[in-house]
This record gives structure tokens, sequence and C-alpha cells, in this order.
């Protein structure tokens, strides 16, 4: 029982030493969830929050009512047919392993790989896909000012460290 006292002390000490270490506490977690619940254009991948329906973004590149209506149609249809897509790979992954632990037919095993190949293919260029048709819905103006964001977006995300951008090292 002392032992495993002593050892946990230090690795408390650890613990409490490395959140030390960046103001926020360990409070990353919330921050990110604030920046979505904010429409942050960086958060545009974690959840709702989409970079279309944050008011600011949508008048900075000039979106009209009708183009976020547009692009949000055409983003909950690609995440229904993603969700699909992507439940049915994990069942042929499922079913692929089962195939591998008894080894018994390599033709059945070549035919369940080819299948999860093509399942893995059609989500990426279903991403592709949708990517192209959004930027259909831009002007020309409007795809450059996003582009433009994006690369400043890069630029400030490089600068920050592992600390979330509060300036430890």
């Amino acid at each position: 029982m002392k032992k495993a006292i002593l050892l946990m002390v230090p690795a408390l000490m650890l613990a409490a030493s490395a959140m030390a270490q960046c103001p926020s506490g360990g409070e990353k977690k919330i921050r990110i969830e604030k920046r979505i619940e904010k429409g942050d254009p960086g958060m545009m991948h974690q959840g709702r929050g989409q970079w279309w329906e944050n008011p600011e973004l949508a008048k900075e590149i000039g979106l009209t009512e009708t183009q976020v209506k547009k692009i949000d149609g055409m983003a909950t249809t690609h995440r229904k047919e993603t969700i699909r897509t992507e439940a049915d790979l994990k069942i042929a992954k499922m079913e692929l392993q089962d195939l591998m632990d008894d080894l018994g037919n390599d033709g059945a095993i070549r035919k369940k790989a080819s299948e999860v190949s093509k399942l893995q293919e059609k989500i990426y260029n279903s991403r592709i896909e949708h990517r192209l048709a959004m930027n259909k819905v831009l002007t020309a103006e409007q795809q450059k000012k996003m582009k433009s964001m994006k690369h400043m977006k890069m630029k400030k995300t490089m600068i920050k460290d592992d600390c979330g951008g509060c300036g430890n090292k």
C-alpha cells in the first residue's frame, strides 16, 4: 500500500506540473468547444458550427442566404451518404477480419479486400466531389477570399506551439 502511494504522489505532481505549464490549466477542450459554438471557421470540421454558418465569415466573403442554404443542404446530403458508406466499410472490414482469421478461402479474402478498398475509394472520391460542388456555389471572388483566409489560418496555426498558443514551450 505504501509503495502504491509513494508511486502515485510523484505521478500526480508530474501531472499537476504539466497542467501548470499552460495558463489554460488544461482547459483547451473547453476553449475549442466555445470556438465551435461561435462558429469559428477554424473549427469547421469539428461538429456543427460550419464555416458557412459563421455570420462574420459569411459577410467577409459575401455569402448570400441562398448560397448558405444550398451549401448547407449539400453538406447534409454528403454527411448522410458518408455515414452510410462508413458503416458499410466498418462491416466489410469486420467480415474481412473474420475471413482472415479462418484463412480458408483465399478468393473470398481477396474479394472482400477489394470491397473494402472500393468503399475507401468511394469515401475519398465523395469528399473530393463534395468540395468541388461546394466551390461551384461560390463565385470566383468568394473562392479567392476563402483561399486567402485558409492561408492566413495556416500561418497562424504554424506559429502556435503545443500549448495551444499560450506562449510556453
